[in-house]
Order: structure tokens, then sequence, then C-alpha cells
């Protein structure tokens, strides 16, 4: 049995490339305003865009996946959990400003006081399709031999599972006291 190669993901170079011109010409629009507010929010949007393009330059690839487990490179650098430590993959499917959108939810433990983290990826952090992502990380799970508990339908399984609350604090499911 051959080991899977490393997956990776990470935003489109010609979407960094995008914006980097876009914020150097809001840059060039900021120096050449007349009006002090115009400058300081054109100004202030450069440098938004700016650091969002180098961020998406600098931290490639954005998550990683291997027989080993998952890795996503941020600001403070690169963190890594083994698939031990990986408790849920799901992408949420919802609609954002009328538009659908996708997102890859990955929920893992670390070590600590706070052990709990929800990792929440897009398609342009990515550069692939949420959903593919997760079936993706789904493969290299079950190839890891990671195993899902429960009657095979966990919440990690079903992609487009919505929370319905919690039953035990009094309320049924569809929100009914």
């Amino acid at each position: 049995m051959s080991e899977d190669p490393p997956t990776t993901w990470a935003a489109p170079w010609p979407a960094v490339v995008l914006g980097l011109v876009g914020a150097l010409g809001l840059a060039a629009w900021a120096v050449t305003a007349t009006d002090p507010p115009g400058r300081l929010l054109t100004g202030l949007a450069a440098l938004a865009l700016g650091l969002s393009a180098v961020f998406g330059a600098l931290a490639r690839p954005r998550l990683q996946a291997d027989a080993d487990g998952l890795a996503l490179r941020g600001i403070g650098g690169r963190h890594a959990w083994p698939w031990t430590r990986v408790d849920a993959v799901r992408s949420v499917r919802m609609r954002r400003m009328g538009l659908p959108a996708s997102y890859l939810e990955v929920d893992v433990r670390d070590e600590g006081p706070d052990p709990g983290r929800l990792l929440v990826l897009g398609r342009l952090e990515l550069g692939a399709d949420p959903v593919e992502v997760a079936d993706a990380l789904q493969h290299h799970r079950a190839r890891a031999g990671r195993r899902l508990s429960g009657q095979g339908q966990g919440p990690d399984r079903d992609e487009d599972q919505q929370d319905q609350g919690d039953p035990a604090d009094g309320e049924e499911p569809g929100g009914r006291a």
C-alpha cells in the first residue's frame, strides 16, 4: 500500500497578482486625491488589499494534508495536527449577500487550556471548491486509519447538516418547546 502524496491548497496566483495591482492602483489614487478623507479611506483600502495579497503570496500552501495529518500556514507560522486530533471535516453551504457560498470547516484539538479550534477556510484561500477539499481531506483521514464513531452518519460526514439545537436543553430540534 503506497502512501498518498501531500495534497496542498493555496490562493490562486492570478488573484494574488490582481490584489497587488489593485493595491498599487488604490495607493496611486490615494496619493493624487485632493480631499483628506478620501485620501485616508483610499489609503486604508490600498493597505488592506496589499496586506491580503502579500499574505496570499507568503502563506503557501495555506492548507496541506498528507498521511500524517493536516497543516495550516498562517500569520503566526505553520500549525500541524495529526489525524487523531482532527475531529470533524465538513463543508458548509450558505448564502452571503444573496449569493451561494461554501466554506470548509475543520474542528481540531490542540493541547493546552483552550484545546478546541475551528478552522474556517473559503474558496479564495483554498483556490478550490471547499466541497472538493472536504472530500479530499476525508479521503486522507480514511487512508490514515481514522474511523468515524457513531451510526455511520456523523456530523463530519453530512456536508449539508445544519445545527438543529440541543434537545437536552428542553427544546425539540425543530425549535418548539
